[in-house]
C-alpha cells in the first residue's frame, strides 16, 4: 500500500458534514511523508483522474468507430465533432463536480 493509500484508509472515517459532532484530527506524525509532500501526490493523482474522465470522451460506439475507418470525410467530421462536444461536457461537469458533496 503507497503513502496515499494510507491517508485515504484514514479519510473514510471523516463525514464532511455540518453536523459532525466529533473533532476529526489525526497526528502529523502518522502520515508516511510530509503533509506538502502528500499534498503534491494527491493533487497529482486528481489531475490524472480528472484527464482520464474527460477522455473518455474519446471512447465512441462500435459503430462510430467503423464509421472513423471507412466512412466519408463528412461522417468522420461529424464523430470527431460529437466526441469534441463530449469532451466539453466532461470538462465543464469536472469545473462543477464538488467532491465534499
Amino acid at each position: 500500500m503507497d503513502d496515499i493509500e494510507k491517508v485515504i484508509q484514514q479519510a473514510r472515517n471523516i463525514q464532511f458534514s455540518e453536523k459532525h459532532e466529533h473533532l476529526y484530527a489525526n497526528r502529523l506524525s502518522d502520515l508516511p511523508a510530509s503533509k506538502d509532500a502528500m499534498k503534491q501526490s494527491l493533487k497529482g493523482r486528481i489531475r490524472l483522474l480528472c484527464g482520464a474522465y474527460i477522455s473518455l470522451a474519446s471512447y465512441v460506439h462500435d459503430e462510430d468507430f467503423k464509421l472513423l475507418i471507412t466512412g466519408s470525410q463528412r461522417q468522420k467530421r461529424k464523430v470527431y465533432k460529437r466526441v469534441l462536444k463530449e469532451v466539453e461536457r466532461n470538462r465543464e461537469e469536472i469545473k462543477v463536480f464538488d467532491p465534499l458533496d
